[in-house]
């Protein structure tokens, strides 16, 4: 036998296998790169079939550091196919699998020395040192786990009962809705029988008010400037967050286009240019001119010259006039000036012709008191009712979100939480939406709105989407994710933004710390 032929053998013979040790009395040998569960697909009594079933060759190829094999199945020992892999048994640590490339490449990568068998590179066996830390870490991660769990069942038991909760209040106000609704009925058949008796009294007089000059009623028709704006998105804001919602222009009947007792979605996004929420700046430059018209067509309702300004107190105290009338706000203003100006002021006032002003009949100023008193306790009536439309569907939408498979986040349902570093202050609330606050102050810029969970499959509950938040500038709308791990406490742990207009945040709760699920990835690594 020439020189060539036995360089062959012994190659074949460091790289095909490797004495593994002794199994009933006799040898056993192990083909390198393969856990010995596929010892039985390299069988060296008869031919070797690439894996993916493309190829039959002599099993004397196998390991020969020559790719034969398109998937690189027969050289799991060497580097000689680009998508091989490698394994390494690690024992005392765990296995682990790399890519056959690195294989006698000089860089220790496997724990026990196996992948630079022929590089002459002098790699320590650490696999006892390694499995000893790992197991230590295992240890403690195991034991946050139970404590979390603990919590978590006291989160379970807490999310059942606010289910019970829910279902117990949406049953009391659907009652309550159903007299409210017979409630708004009587009041609307007893505001149009007195609004038909106002009527019929007012005849005589629509002369008399027709000859008032046109100018009296454009007068009338108040002029709302940038600060009325700004005073009217105040008073849209009932939480005081930045920014007004769909909800909350669901709570008030000036935006009931098509008058039909309920202020719906749709006609509540037409005020909000077709977004569920925007700040004071998005207000000014496109939703005012929107709202504009329809709040000085309800301010322009009929009232009697001498009850104008009391009317108007009376309906700011209960809440329905949300706009502070212009007239109101002048005299304001003129209190606060100096007595001169105030002087001044009053004399240019006296020099204007006192407006003409229809005087009504004793008999008839009752039947128009009357009557603006049946219109108020029919707006009282359709409040009553748009207000528990609105609770109703907060409740219909909490029972019907998924809370978990044991309801086990339902008790962070609204729950807010903070992160701060040097520059913002970013808040979560749970099931709502993610907000960001520059530290120097400013208004919140919304990150998002919640969409739903978006974890892979197996683990769903580990990933929150919040998504339609404030567009950037000449970019997409902000969106966030949230990334759940197991903690004893519900906390916002970090907040980073890897792309543009796109947060990633990182949130702990007991919630995601089970322990069924975490001992059947204890049995998959198995």
């Amino acid at each position: 036998m020439n020189s060539c032929g036995i360089y062959l053998i012994f190659f074949l013979s460091v790289n095909l296998l490797i004495p593994l040790g002794h199994v009933a009395g006799s040898k056993v040998l192990q083909i390198r790169g393969i856990p010995i569960a596929k010892s039985s697909l390299y069988s060296s009594d008869r031919d070797f079939q690439c894996l993916d079933g493309s190829l039959l060759i002599p099993f004397s190829r196998v390991n020969d550091n020559y790719c034969d094999c398109a998937d690189g199945s027969d050289e799991p020992g060497t580097s000689a196919c680009t998508n091989g892999s490698f394994y390494c048994e690690n024992s005392g640590h765990k296995p682990r699998y790399i890519p056959s490339t690195w294989v006698n490449d000089g860089v220790c990568d496997c724990c026990d020395a196996s992948d630079e068998y022929n590089s002459g590179k002098e790699c320590p066996n650490n696999c006892n040192e390694l499995g000893k830390e790992a197991r230590l870490e295992q240890q403690k991660a195991e034991e946050l786990i139970r404590e979390g769990n603990k919590i978590r069942m006291e989160m379970i038991t807490k999310g059942k009962q606010l289910k019970t909760d829910y279902q117990a209040q949406l049953v009391k106000l659907r009652a309550d809705y159903e007299e409210a609704e017979r409630v708004k009925k009587e009041k609307e058949l007893l505001k149009t029988q007195a609004e038909e008796r106002e009527s019929a009294a007012l005849e005589k007089y629509k002369t008399i008010e027709s000859e008032q000059p046109a100018q009296e009623e454009g007068e009338e028709e108040e002029e709302l400037h940038e600060s009325d704006a700004e005073d009217y998105f105040k008073l849209l804001d009932s939480d005081n967050s930045g920014t007004i919602t769909v909800a909350e222009l669901q709570t008030r009947v000036t935006f009931d286009k098509d008058r039909n007792g309920i202020v719906s979605e749709e006609e509540a996004m037409f005020f909000l240019n077709n977004q569920k929420e925007i700040n004071l700046q998005e207000f000014m430059d496109t939703a005012w001119a929107n709202i504009k018209p329809f709040l000085m067509l309800e301010q322009g309702m009929f009232k009697p010259a001498e009850q104008k300004e009391e009317e108007g107190e009376e309906e700011e105290e209960g809440g329905e006039n949300i706009h502070e009338p212009i007239e109101d706000r002048s005299e304001q203003e003129k209190d606060e000036n100096d007595g001169t100006e105030a002087e001044e002021i009053t004399d240019e006032e006296q020099k204007k012709p006192e407006e003409p002003q229809v005087q009504y009949d004793e008999e008839t100023q009752a039947l128009i008191d009357e009557a603006t008193v049946a219109r108020e306790n029919f707006q009282a009536a359709e409040r009553s009712v748009n207000d528990l439309l609105l609770e109703i569907k907060k409740y219909e939408e909490k029972l019907n979100r998924d809370f978990g498979v044991e309801h086990e986040f339902a008790p962070l349902d609204g729950e807010c939480f903070e992160f701060r570093n040097v520059e913002y202050i970013y808040t979560l609330c749970m099931f709502v939406k993610a907000t960001q606050r520059s530290e120097s102050g400013g208004n919140d810029v919304t990150l998002g709105h919640w969409n739903d969970w978006s974890g892979p499959e197996g683990q769903k509950y580990f990933k929150m989407k919040y998504d339609r938040g404030l567009s950037c500038w000449n970019g997409p709308a902000r969106s966030t994710m949230v990334n759940l791990s197991c903690g004893k406490e519900n906390k916002l742990v970090s907040v980073t933004e890897p792309s543009r207009c796109e947060y990633a945040m990182e949130f702990s709760t007991p919630a995601v710390c089970n322990l069924s699920l975490e001992s059947a990835n204890a049995h998959d690594e198995l």
